[in-house]
């Protein structure tokens, strides 16, 4: 008997054993198939789609072919007639009729109300089928397949943090979802971080501030204080980036290397400088203040610290009180971004903010030597960090800023972390430009949409110390992979835009360009 009831007793806890290993399974089963059920909204930036006229469908922005031509009219015309009457040209009036004609079907009153109410965005709020077809059998909703929202970027922030809640109603209202997870790119973190502001964290599981343009953009606050300019290592930038990675693109890139180095790009650069510039002055004092000056959206992308030296001299008298009470709401949702944040984070909502950088601003601006992502500054995407100038890093005795029990330096010492709003919630990546998005060209950001994914899906809080693959500073290497940067890996994909000062300098540039020219097509051909 006894020993029966030892077997029994054996047969029990090794069924229960089989049990537990079983229950066990199907747990670690249950978890790696867990979908996520929160519907993933993506918000689109500043000028994510047309602007249109929607009595008639017509395209009012960007300007369609006809209207170019128009505008261009507009501008030869009157300084022909005066030529054949052997009177002098002033450029002035026919310029600024050319650009109001052009800027015409998105200009706004004294008021920032659009001069013509029939017009707004080409976007229409997708169908509820449309909202829950989003929802994917195998993984839920997902940062590969977000659901789309834009909106009419020339208004104020506050109405489209209003028009924002009534989008995300509108889909926990087609998908029977409490709240929503949030990837707001470019004008889109303006929006989000207005919308938290007003209304909390009450529909909020997620946010992720992606290429952020919340604390303005140089590339916007320069000419709004008529600060511009051009230099060649710049505009070499610009032109490189243009060219691409692939074999014609660095063929391409070596052959004007050299015409770089021998001062061709100077003179071109000197030339289009005037011109340029004197154009923008005359359009500066007379058309710009009526047609950017009073369009609320774009006073959003101001830089805060340079926010009341235009507010008090480049509208001055085009606009109303009203107008300015408009713009100064949103200066004080930035006065209050990060206790706000901070505010929606305690309460339990995951916060993250992914900049990019490896490229100078727009090359016509003063600020155009920053580091950024070619359109916003890296500096103001990311909420603050410190970062050396475009083609330069953090000097040799450089010492973190803040923080100094965690590192924050990137590999490549271009950027220090710590000075960021939320450092252990920033990711860095390099060689991405501002339109390479998980929406605008998701067929080059593969890699990017799953490191999205895995901040949205991190159980709490995610940091940058959470998961090795994505660490705080990422690299797109020239193949195309994202990967952790280091000291290894770190590549620029514009090449060297530094110009050679010494002779000896210049003629090895030019023959290693030369080189190039001659020996890329036979090494890819051998690869192939």
């Amino acid at each position: 008997m006894q020993i029966q009831k030892r077997l029994r007793g054996r047969a029990l806890c090794a069924v229960l054993a089989i049990l537990l290993l079983l229950g066990s399974l199907m747990s670690a089963s249950a978890a790696k198939s867990e979908k996520n059920k929160v519907p993933v909204i993506f918000v689109a930036g500043f000028m994510s789609t047309n602007t249109i006229d929607k009595a008639t469908g017509e395209t009012l922005f960007p300007p369609s072919k006809n209207l170019i031509a128009a505008a261009i009219k507009d501008a030869l015309a009157p300084a022909a007639k005066n030529l054949t009457r052997g009177a002098s040209v002033n450029w002035k009036y026919p310029l600024n009729q050319a650009a109001l004609r052009l800027m015409n079907g998105i200009r706004c009153d004294e008021n920032g109300v659009p001069i013509n109410d029939h017009s707004g965005t080409a976007y229409s709020w997708p169908t509820p089928e449309e909202v829950r077809e989003k929802y994917h059998k195998d993984t839920g909703y997902t940062a590969e397949d977000p659901i789309y929202y834009s909106y009419d970027w020339r208004l104020d922030l506050k109405t489209l943090a209003n028009k924002l809640h009534s989008f995300i109603e509108y889909v926990r209202d087609c998908t029977g979802a409490k709240k929503v997870k949030l990837i707001c790119h470019s004008m889109g973190t303006c929006v989000a971080s207005t919308y938290m502001y007003l209304f909390g964290d009450e529909y909020l599981d997620d946010v992720i501030l992606y290429m952020g343009a919340l604390n303005g953009s140089s590339s916007c606050g320069d000419p709004f204080e008529n600060n511009l300019g051009m230099d060649s290592e710049t505009t070499m930038a610009a032109v490189n980036a243009m060219l691409g990675t692939d074999l014609k693109g660095e063929l391409a890139k070596a052959a004007v290397d050299v015409l770089y180095q021998e001062g061709a790009v100077d003179l071109l650069v000197g030339v289009t400088d005037k011109l340029l510039f004197g154009l923008f002055e005359r359009l500066y004092e007379e058309s710009m203040p009526y047609i950017f000056g009073r369009i609320p959206g774009f006073w959003a992308l101001i830089p805060a610290e340079h926010y009341y030296s235009v507010r008090d001299g480049f509208a001055a008298g085009v606009v109303t009180e009203e107008f300015y009470e408009k713009v100064d709401f949103y200066h004080t949702v930035q006065e209050h971004e990060v206790e706000t944040m901070q505010s929606v984070m305690d309460k339990g909502v995951g916060l993250s903010v992914v900049a990019k950088y490896g490229y100078p601003l727009a090359p016509i601006v003063e600020s155009r030597h920053t580091e950024s992502d070619f359109v916003v500054d890296a500096k103001y995407s990311s909420m603050g960090a410190t970062c050396a100038p475009y083609n330069e890093t953090l000097p040799a005795d450089y010492v973190q800023a803040m923080h100094p029990e965690k590192d924050y330096i990137s590999p490549d010492r271009k950027i220090d972390a710590s000075t960021c709003a939320f450092p252990e919630q920033t990711w860095f990546i390099k060689n991405s430009m501002h339109t390479d998005t998980v929406t605008g060209k998701p067929e080059k950001t593969p890699e990017e949409q799953k490191m999205l994914q895995w901040i949205l899906c991190a159980d709490g809080q995610p940091t940058v110390r959470d998961n090795p693959d994505y660490p705080q500073y990422m690299v797109y290497l020239p193949d195309g992979h994202l990967v952790p940067l280091t000291e290894e890996n770190n590549c620029d994909l514009l090449g060297n835009t530094v110009r050679e000062t010494s002779f000896t300098g210049r003629i090895k540039r030019i023959f290693e360009d030369l080189q190039s020219l001659f020996l890329l097509p036979i090494k890819s051909s051998r690869i192939f």
